[in-house]
């Protein structure tokens, strides 16, 4: 019969491992239900889930994709979704009540992301007058359409609006006649103009708005879980620096995801300048967004009301530089 013998060495190498194995396994993911839209706004939740910085930060990722950002962040208000991006209208407007908690800038939107496409006999601003305007209800779009007609002397009474609840919506009633003009965005740009009957008047940067997105959670799941959403800003941290480093690379990653031409989403990735911040910038665009929702409510909505800067300051410390 053969005789096997057992080193020490190997036996305790041998627990060693099992050991580490055992404690690794009790370590178990955070799950977190990310909801974000069929464009370009989830953009460093789609890198981060592809590039493994999640899984980094013991993070499991489960994305649910939208029709907008309004539709994501209200899943975070039923119980759909425990973290969302948005841009900032929709999240100001929602934020009252304190169900909603804003963690970190994500992006800055950079002018042009949005076009005015016009029927071909609106030739200027004052033509928009007894028109009728379509606008994405509840969006960063609806604001900027009543800003840019403020800019130019229009009362919104002056002009009939109509709101849809999707890009593909607008367009389809653009071309169908149904409405004379609308700021439409990404691939809705060049569906709207075909035909030859309307055009882009101008883009968004008329509207003089500092727009930025944010990352917000459940105020329940980021109390509940305090370690899980600062381990959320780190990977997203990781995923803005590969975005603005690999452009070209992270638009195949979010087409991939968003079904969306890559070269469509190389072009938007043009309009959204990505990295997490919490500076006087994201606090001064938030407070003129929150001066035109405060027309429509009782009480005000404050940047230091809805926004927890703590997290943040844990996962990049640098990325927070707010006076006092």
């Amino acid at each position: 019969m053969m005789k096997v013998f057992r080193s020490p060495l190997g036996l305790f190498a041998g627990l060693t491992l099992l050991a580490a194995t055992t404690a690794a396994n009790s370590q178990e993911a955070h799950t977190v239900r990310f909801g974000v839209d069929a464009y370009t706004t989830g953009s460093q939740i789609f890198v981060a889930e592809d590039m493994g910085y999640f899984d980094d930060e013991g993070i499991d990722a489960q994305i649910t994709t939208f029709a907008t950002g309004v539709e994501a962040i209200d899943a975070l208000l039923v119980g759909r979704a425990d973290m969302a991006v948005g841009l900032d209208f929709p999240i100001v407007s929602r934020i009252q009540g304190g169900k909603l908690t804003v963690l970190a800038g994500i992006f800055h939107s950079t002018p042009g992301f949005h076009k005015l496409v016009v029927s071909n006999d609106i030739k200027e601003p004052s033509d928009l007058v007894g028109k009728t305007l379509g606008i994405a209800t509840g969006t960063a779009e609806h604001l900027i359409t009543i800003k840019y007609l403020e800019e130019n002397g229009i009362s919104p009474d002056d002009v009939e609006i109509v709101g849809f609840t999707s890009l593909m919506e607008i367009v389809a009633s653009l071309r169908a006649g149904r409405i004379d003009a609308s700021f439409v965005w990404a691939d809705g740009t060049e569906r709207s103009i075909q035909g030859g009957n309307h055009y882009v008047l101008v883009d968004d940067s008329e509207a003089k708005l500092r727009g930025s997105a944010y990352i917000a959670a459940a105020t329940p799941f980021v109390e509940a879980n305090p370690e899980a959403a600062v381990a959320v800003l780190r990977a997203l941290d990781s995923a803005s620096r590969y975005i603005s480093e690999n452009p070209d690379e992270a638009a195949a990653i979010i087409s991939k995801n968003t079904r969306a031409p890559v070269d469509t989403v190389r072009d938007l990735l043009n309009y959204n300048e990505f990295g997490l911040a919490l500076t006087d910038y994201e606090r001064e665009g938030f407070a003129v967004v929150a001066e035109f929702v405060s027309q429509t409510r009782d009480a005000p909505v404050t940047f230091e009301t809805g926004v927890d800067p703590s997290f943040l300051k844990q996962a990049a410390p640098d990325k927070v530089k707010l006076d006092d």
